[in-house]
């Protein structure tokens, strides 16, 4: 979502323009907390300046996959962190820098098309029950189940202010022709987003950069469908929660996360190639 809670003065004003012309917002409502911080071991805290600004979900062991719109300027690599195998966004865990923000080069910040950034770690994530990887989804059928997760608010006027601690919500798969009629006012749906509601269940303003993650009848292993990326209001029955579609990015995914590996090899090539005689 556009509007993002827990976030420094600067950075908001930034994004008023748009915020008066639509209420856009980050967006957990109608959730539960998570009880366990291995039932949702991919799930980061992305932070600016110590805050708590938006989620995101570990890929890889260099890497985490979140929202364009998250990042802005002047604000670089420096200013920005993520916390990890911890369910309390400010404690615990680990608390990583980050080596560079890649965004998609497609971003529209008045569109919100291609709402994605990938993070590069400035450290090699060591896996265990409390930190995995999420593999990337496919195809989202029907009866795929959709969980949304993050620290964002719990209702629209977030007078609670961000969650503490991690919480989780079902969400349901909407339609892109439905999606498209919803926003047919306000903004264009494309081929690059995904959108889920539920009646009184959302993400909310705080959970931007958060996973969707689907789970397939009869397996336990969730994959990455979606990012979350805008909407109008939280839980509003007329606008469904709107994700920047991780399978229409896999190509590009593929690519960045390829082209650090080749940096890694070539990095540690002398370019000097020895023969046996």
């Amino acid at each position: 979502m556009v509007l993002l809670a827990s976030i420094s003065l600067g950075l908001l004003l930034s994004l008023c323009s748009l915020a008066i012309a639509y209420p856009y917002d980050g967006r957990i409502v109608g959730g539960e907390v998570v009880s366990s911080v291995e039932d949702f071991p991919y799930q980061v805290s992305v932070q600016l300046n110590g805050q708590h600004i938006c989620g995101g979900a570990i890929i890889g062991d260099h890497f985490v996959l979140t929202a364009a719109h998250c990042f802005e300027e002047p604000w670089t690599e420096i200013d920005y962190s993520v916390r990890l195998g911890t369910l309390e966004h400010a404690h615990g865990g680990q608390l990583l820098s980050l080596k560079r923000i890649i965004r998609h080069g497609g971003y529209n910040s008045q569109t919100h098309d291609n709402d994605l950034a990938l993070l590069l770690l400035n450290a090699k994530l060591n896996y265990t029950e409390e930190l995995q990887a999420l593999p990337l989804g496919d195809e989202l059928t029907i009866d795929t189940r959709l969980m949304v997760s993050g620290w964002g608010f719990q209702s629209e006027e977030g007078e609670e202010g961000v969650s503490p601690v991690l919480r989780y919500v079902d969400v349901d798969h909407v339609a892109m022709e439905e999606c498209r009629l919803a926003y047919r006012q306000v903004l264009p749906i494309t081929r690059h987003m995904i959108c889920a509601a539920r009646e009184g269940h959302d993400s909310c303003q705080g959970d931007s950069g958060g996973p969707l993650v689907g789970y397939q009848p009869g397996q336990r292993q969730g994959k990455l469908f979606g990012i979350v990326s805008w909407g109008l209001g939280c839980a509003n029955p007329q606008y469904p929660g709107v994700y920047a579609n991780v399978t229409a990015f896999r190509n590009w995914i593929d690519a960045q996360v390829g082209a650090w590996g080749w940096q890694q090899l070539l990095g540690g090539w002398s370019g000097i190639q020895r023969t046996e005689h």
